[in-house]
């Protein structure tokens, strides 16, 4: 998958995204907690007024055969598209190529980070979704990510196929692609009329355009219908000053406007309700913008499996497998990593008015990637290969006040392909949230970004850099 093809492809889905979902939260109680500073199994969900959870999913005739097609013609979409508009080299293919293809096998392939970390993990969403919004489950819709990413490798490039497409554009894909297959979901009312409905049928379609696509060939697009059961969501926007000073240094820093969003889906402590994957999950996007420089950052995590567990006497426990994707984008730094994580949440009443909660969570990197200085030798901007991550944390809850937090992740990948060796990265911060109302908070943190990197035949490098935001958040 080359970069113009990405051109293409929507730029505005958040902003529509938290429009709609602020306007959803009419028939919702909003929660009063602060979970974009904490990792999936950290939220906190103490209401009981939500409406009743029911999966649009299961209103849908499963199909098999269908979702095969659309991934065929959505490769020869994409790929006619490259070879008699663009002409574009790489989609110059022949039964040759085909050949030398399978005969050639697996490389890593030199494409970009942004192409190779998040346009082809999107790519792959629209393959998982093609069966999903054709009523298969999230198992039965996992198979056509890998078939659909398979075929590209081996047959629609001249290129040989790549290690790390076909674990980021399925793996990761099927993470992003159940999120905005669950998204779309909330948008959809089919007891609205006139421009609401249109409105909200273009929304959920440029949030899963495979959802949009299968309601359109179905005609529920326009049927009338019944109001959906949500399942229980909230959202959180916040907007402020993100400053970073390069190398730690106070005389060396960049402002930026910083929005961030993040959305709740499912109640984290109600584990008996969990009987799919991702019947909870967690997204936190965000984007800092400056003149000449953007940093952006997209994470998510979604249940596979939980369980309650007994420690103290007074507390919630709860160990769980989460599948997980953190993505970040900018000119400093570039880190990403699709995990599989295995989490323990503990939260501890104190006292009436002040309750603690903790994590602790272990991972299993399938892909991860970020920049180094050596990687040009190679032809590619990132180091690239698996490895493991830890991530500790704690949050005190204080009534009437706010929350004080910690956290801190830290990376290990070790590189397959560049400049060989082993990348550690640690990402830590410290905060405070004040409450000023109800659902309104005024909130300062600092982050440290630092980094190691041994090498096999370079010299070893050492870096950090620090931010400070401040920053307005409103539960909506």
């Amino acid at each position: 998958m080359k970069a113009k093809f990405y051109t293409g492809y929507n730029l505005f889905i958040l902003p529509l995204l938290i429009g709609f979902l602020s306007g959803l939260t009419g028939r919702t109680l909003a929660q009063s907690n602060f979970y974009e500073q904490l990792p999936a199994g950290l939220a906190r969900n103490t209401s009981a007024k939500y409406i009743t959870t029911s999966d649009k999913e299961s209103a849908v005739e499963k199909n098999y055969w269908l979702p095969a097609v659309e991934i065929i013609g959505l490769n020869f979409s994409v790929w006619g598209y490259h070879r008699y508009l663009s002409g574009e080299n790489w989609s110059n293919i022949s039964w040759e190529t085909i050949k030398n293809n399978f005969k050639t096998g697996f490389v890593w392939d030199v494409d970009g980070y942004l192409i190779n970390q998040f346009w082809h993990p999107y790519h792959g969403s629209n393959y998982y979704n093609a069966a999903r919004t054709n009523g298969l489950t999230f198992w039965e819709s996992a198979p056509y990510a890998f078939g659909g990413s398979l075929m590209w490798e081996y047959f629609m490039e001249n290129e040989p196929p790549s290690y790390n497409d076909i674990v980021n554009t399925p793996v990761t894909g099927i993470i992003l692609g159940e999120i905005s297959f669950r998204v779309s979901n909330l948008i959809i009312d089919e007891s609205v009329v006139g421009f609401e409905r249109f409105l909200r049928e273009f929304t959920s379609t440029v949030v899963d355009p495979m959802q949009g696509l299968n309601r359109m060939i179905s005609g529920a697009m326009w049927k009338a219908g019944k109001p959906n059961k949500r399942s229980k969501f909230n959202v959180i926007v916040s907007s402020g000053v993100h400053n970073v000073f390069f190398s730690s240094k106070i005389n060396n820093s960049k402002s930026y406007v910083a929005l961030r969003a993040d959305l709740n889906y499912g109640d984290q402590f109600s584990v008996s309700e969990h009987q799919k994957p991702f019947d909870y999950f967690t997204l936190h996007s965000e984007v800092n913008i400056a003149p000449g420089d953007n940093i952006a950052g997209i994470f998510a995590s979604g249940v596979l499996w939980d369980s309650k567990l007994k420690l103290f006497e007074n507390s919630k426990n709860i160990v769980g497998i989460y599948k997980e994707v953190d993505i970040h984008i900018n000119t400093v730094y570039k880190l990403s990593a699709t995990s599989v994580t295995g989490q323990i949440i503990n939260t501890v009443p104190l006292s009436g008015s002040v309750s603690l909660q903790n994590y602790f969570g272990l991972s299993a990197i399938l892909m991860g990637a970020t920049n180094s200085q050596y990687a040009s030798v190679y032809g590619k901007d990132y180091n690239i290969g698996p490895g493991a991550s830890a991530k500790i944390g704690a949050k005190a809850i204080i009534k009437n006040f706010g929350e004080l937090y910690s956290n801190y992740k830290r990376f290990w990948i070790h590189t397959l392909s560049g400049a060989e060796g082993e990348e550690f990265v640690g990402l830590l911060n410290i905060g405070i949230n004040y409450q000023l109302l109800e659902n309104s908070y005024l909130g300062l943190d600092f982050l440290l970004y630092e980094r190691y990197g041994d090498y096999k035949y370079f010299l070893n490098t050492q870096d950090a850099n620090s931010a400070l935001r401040i920053y307005f958040k409103q539960n909506i």
